[in-house]
């Protein structure tokens, strides 16, 4: 028990929309901050995450993660993003539906980012970030270098499928934001 009162808390911000979160990546978000961190779920809504890409393969941690009691999200809307110390955001193809826009989670990402405390958006999950704009207009995480694959030559290659169109409008509206886009993670630090 002492252990669990000694480590720092992170919040794992969630999609609630009905793109979901991909399972493989909340997993080993999951599983890898739970080492280091107290970890707390918050969803818009406290709604419940619908996982997307349950196979074979991770079917048995997502089964056993629900039956859990912090399987049950909070709600974004009550989070106090003062009461922890680190921010992730999983691989959520639902970010850019609920959490891109939302006002709630850009009081978070305010705070975060005055504060300096770490923030880690992993795939999809990179596009909640666009929410985040201070009063006057200029987006929070301006300055900073955000990594991660750019869609646009998929977009010459090939006929792009809904997901990558997605992707790549995420591209072009963090472009539009002033933000440096690099290759291989999605991670945000300042420059």
């Amino acid at each position: 028990m002492s252990e669990r009162l000694s480590k720092p808390t992170c919040l794992i911000v969630s999609s609630a929309a009905a793109a979901g979160v991909s399972a493989d990546s909340f997993l080993h978000s999951f599983t890898l901050a739970s080492a280091a961190f107290n970890l707390q779920v918050a969803t818009p809504g406290g709604k419940p995450i619908d996982f997307v890409g349950v196979n074979e393969a991770n079917m048995r941690w997502i089964q056993d993660f629900r039956m859990k009691s912090y399987a049950n999200p909070a709600k974004l809307e009550s989070t106090d993003g003062a009461r922890y110390h680190a921010l992730l955001i999983p691989d959520c193809p639902g970010a850019m539906t609920d959490l891109a826009n939302s006002g709630y989670l850009a009081r978070i990402l305010q705070h975060f980012s005055s504060e300096n405390k770490p923030i880690c958006a992993v795939g999809h999950g990179v596009a909640a970030l666009c929410c985040a704009t201070n009063e006057d207009k200029s987006w929070v995480f301006e300055g900073y270098s955000l990594t991660g694959k750019m869609m646009g030559h998929c977009f010459l290659m090939t006929v792009m499928d809904k997901e990558d169109f997605l992707a790549w409008q995420m591209d072009q509206l963090l472009m539009e934001m002033a933000s440096i886009i690099c290759r291989p993670l999605y991670i945000t630090h300042r420059q």
